[in-house]
């Protein structure tokens, strides 16, 4: 009989249960936003569905943005107070915070190069 070890990476449904719903709410915004992402030197629209991609996300972008640094922050300061288990799940939490924020940072780019330029 032969002992064959676990596998010490936990599976993609135990990290999504890690995360949370409410962080993969947040990762699945800074997805959209980035999907949708203005393109540099678009005219704002003040009426019809132009609104929601001139005004709305332009809006939202920033917010998610630091909402996404702020659970980082949370997660790091939480880290420190709890046991190995719950350190693992605070560090996985921080990775994905950090790749959804750099998703969207590298998604928004030209739109915010664009906006400094014109300034």
């Amino acid at each position: 009989m032969t002992d064959i070890a676990p596998d010490s990476r936990p599976s993609l449904a135990r990290q999504l249960r890690e995360i949370g719903p409410l962080r993969l709410a947040l990762g699945l915004s800074a997805l959209v936003l980035a999907v949708f992402a203005p393109a540099p030197g678009i005219e704002t629209r003040l009426e019809g569905w132009g609104l929601i991609a001139t005004g709305v996300l332009p809006a939202l972008g920033p917010i998610v943005f630091f909402a996404l640094l702020l659970d980082m922050l949370m997660s790091r300061v939480l880290m420190s107070d709890t046991d190995a288990a719950g350190r693992r799940r605070y560090r996985t939490a921080m990775l994905f915070d950090g790749a959804m924020a750099l998703v969207l940072l590298l998604a928004w780019l030209p739109f915010l190069l664009d906006l400094a330029a014109r300034a």
